[in-house]
């Protein structure tokens, strides 16, 4: 991507930023020497069509763009009917399910629901009614799904099942926000105290508090490593609704989770690509060490974003999750494991709780993944002194 496409995805998405999507100040033109088919190929890859739409000059756009832009807003509409469809069917006395993620984001934040791009639905259930919720999805045609991975995985090492409707789609039934083996960690009670009620259609629904919101994306941030752009878009939403005691408790609980330095990161990536600067100076416990600050910007973090780097460069997303672990102790405790991959990471990768690699087998697994560690501090110097 060179520099004047880069400035042009800047402006379009301030200007999507500036009236928060509902398309008032029209399009942007393509400056000569910028490839409006690149342009639309990466409004593609990051699924955010829909919500630049307007932005984008018709003449820019595409057969193919065109042809995702229906077929992203198609999808959008079957997934939230089928959510408005289950929900009576999964919800009683005892259990009020959390919408999390983009069926709520899309309902409640964007201008029009078909801006807000999402592949699967997402609900949070008390961990001891996973299964009533599974077997109430069963009854109205859903199945379990595994993928391929051992279904104890998902009970073991995970934080959501996964069930698939007969029309194919896909409803994640989370227990829990983080991982069990992660080092963050939500206050998942909270979440249920604090959601609010916001409108499916015709339903009356539940889904989590603005800063749980935003701490739940800064978390999927580090998990795929800064990959998509829509969760910046989100972003920009979701702060501009925070009130002055809602600041104060992000803060707070982004420090207690241990997501301070990757929260900091993503209100940086919003100012710098959506021209929206949340906090004139963001609080010290936001701010990375000196040497991780350089390797930050060194990176160009903004760019890596904008480029996909998490699915195209191995070993990015790990970077991006070892840079925002806080503390020295903890940063070892990561590059171990990530050299020496345990049961969870092993059954994720396809095999069984009951045929798992042999010693010499792990082995030579964390020979492989030592280089790449290699590798990564190889680039983490580089970045550190361009930075």
């Amino acid at each position: 991507m060179n520099d004047k496409t880069r400035h042009y995805l800047t402006q379009l998405l301030t200007a999507w930023a500036k009236d928060k999507g509902s398309g008032q100040g029209g399009p942007v033109p393509v400056p000569e020497g910028v490839d409006s088919a690149e342009i639309s190929d990466i409004l593609i890859s990051h699924h955010i069509q829909v919500a630049l739409a307007a932005y984008l000059p018709e003449e820019a756009q595409s057969l193919e763009y065109r042809e995702h832009l229906a077929s992203a807003k198609e999808r959008t509409a079957f997934l939230l009917m089928e959510l408005e469809r289950i929900m009576p069917a999964i919800s009683w006395s005892a259990c009020k399910p959390i919408i999390l993620k983009g069926a709520a984001l899309a309902q409640e934040f964007y201008a029009t629901a078909d801006q807000r791009w999402f592949l699967d639905l997402d609900i949070l259930v008390p961990p001891h009614l996973v299964d009533d919720v599974c077997s109430r999805l069963e009854n109205i045609g859903y199945e379990a799904f595994a993928g391929g991975r051992d279904p104890l995985f998902y009970d073991l090492h995970h934080l959501h099942r996964m069930m698939v409707g007969p029309q194919g789609s896909c409803i994640e039934i989370h227990w829990d926000l983080t991982l069990p083996a992660s080092i963050y960690r939500m206050d998942v009670p909270g979440v249920f105290n604090r959601a609010q009620t916001i409108k499916l259609g015709e339903y009356p629904a539940l889904a989590a508090s603005i800063p749980d919101q935003i701490l739940h994306g800064v978390y999927q941030n580090i998990a795929d490593g800064f990959l998509d752009i829509k969760r910046t878009l989100d972003l920009v939403l979701l702060v501009d609704r925070l009130t002055d005691e809602d600041k104060l408790y992000l803060v707070k609980e982004a420090s207690r989770s241990k997501m301070n330095y990757a929260l900091g990161l993503s209100l940086n990536i919003m100012k710098h690509v959506c021209g929206v600067d949340f906090m004139t100076s963001l609080p010290r416990t936001m701010i990375p060490g000196w040497a991780t600050t350089r390797v930050l910007r060194g990176l160009d973090v903004e760019l890596g974003l904008l480029n996909r780097n998490a699915e195209k460069v191995e070993g990015y997303a790990s970077l991006m999750h070892l840079l925002m672990v806080p503390g020295q102790p903890l940063k070892v405790r990561e590059g171990t494991r990530y050299i020496w991959r345990g049961e969870a990471e092993l059954m994720d990768r396809g095999h069984w709780h009951d045929d798992l690699p042999g010693f010499g087998k792990r082995l030579r697994l964390s020979l492989y993944f030592l280089k790449t560690l290699l590798s990564l501090t190889g680039r983490s110097t580089w970045a550190l002194f361009r930075g």
